[in-house]
């Protein structure tokens, strides 16, 4: 069944009482009546069909739900309140916006030396962030959420215009103590027998399936003992002795301690970074950024 859209109004009721656990101090920041205020929860709670409250005479608590839809609805308040800023801004003419969509760990590579040259030449570029899996940022630069994005390929995906911009060898994440942690190139095989923490396949399907793909090269099939949809999250379950990863190259960038890296002996399947964006020509911000990436990946975008 949908679910009704939230409103935002009685979103940030909510978040009031959830952060003062106090129904008159949160009416009060909010310069509302305190009945009008607990109508504006239990319409909420029915709206979606959960308790978010606890409350009786002395104390209230949140529940887990309420716990979700706090940490949740904190992000969405922001998020909405830097797009509004945003379209006042374009409205009175001064800035453009760029919907710049991003992958870790590209953000650690070839992103933030992008953004730093847009900005230095463009300073009437305002830019609007948006880190997810490849998935999404390609579902959401065929809806127009996105003007670009940096996603990890190979992928296609229908309406969108998809550019390699670079390859990158996959390394072995290890913990420090590990039997293998001296060696400086590690022979896949001898991971045979290791748990594998890796990213879901719905979310990376080519890194997942480079992974997989070249286990079985190497004569056995990796056994995922977690998955999480964050690269740090999976160096820190390494660190933390979970199992052992595969990764692109550029994460060595990030120092985790309990964690380390190393090169594969032999050959190293590469997994590409790539530019998505829309089939439409591109608008003037759209088109400076472009010209920035050509420059720094020598890939000709326009």
């Amino acid at each position: 069944m949908k679910s009704p859209p939230l409103d935002t109004r009685r979103l940030s009721c909510f978040i009031a009482v959830a952060e003062t656990l106090h129904f008159r101090k949160a009416a009060e920041r909010l310069h509302l009546a305190q009945p009008a205020l607990s109508q504006q929860i239990r319409r909420l709670e029915e709206e979606l069909g959960c308790q978010l409250l606890r409350r009786d005479r002395r104390r209230v608590e949140l529940t887990p739900a309420g716990q979700a839809l706090l940490d949740a609805g904190r992000r969405v308040l922001v998020h909405l309140s830097h797009a509004t800023e945003a379209a006042q801004r374009t409205a009175a003419g001064q800035q453009t916006l760029l919907r710049v969509g991003f992958l870790s760990p590209a953000s650690f590579s070839l992103v933030p030396e992008v953004l730093r040259r847009l900005r230095a030449a463009h300073p009437e570029v305002h830019l609007m962030l948006r880190e997810a899996d490849s998935t999404t940022l390609l579902e959401e630069v065929r809806l127009g959420g996105l003007d670009v994005a940096f996603v990890r390929g190979p992928v296609t995906a229908s309406g969108v215009r998809i550019d390699t911009l670079r390859r990158e060898p996959l390394v072995v994440v290890l913990p420090s103590g590990h039997r293998l942690a001296r060696k400086t190139r590690v022979p896949l095989e001898q991971l045979a027998d290791e748990p594998f923490i890796g990213f879901p396949r719905d979310t990376a399907p080519s890194l997942h399936d480079a992974v997989t793909g070249m286990c079985l090269e190497a004569g056995f099939a990796p056994t995922f003992v977690a998955e999480a949809g964050e690269w740090f999250t999976i160096v820190s379950l390494v660190a933390a002795g979970l199992g052992c990863a595969l990764l692109p190259e550029s994460v060595r960038t990030f120092t985790r301690e309990g964690a380390v890296y190393r090169s594969i002996a032999g050959h190293a399947r590469h997994v590409e970074l790539a530019i998505a964006r829309g089939p439409t020509p591109p608008g003037p911000s759209l088109r400076a950024c472009l010209r920035i990436v050509s420059a720094l990946t020598s890939v000709d975008l326009l």
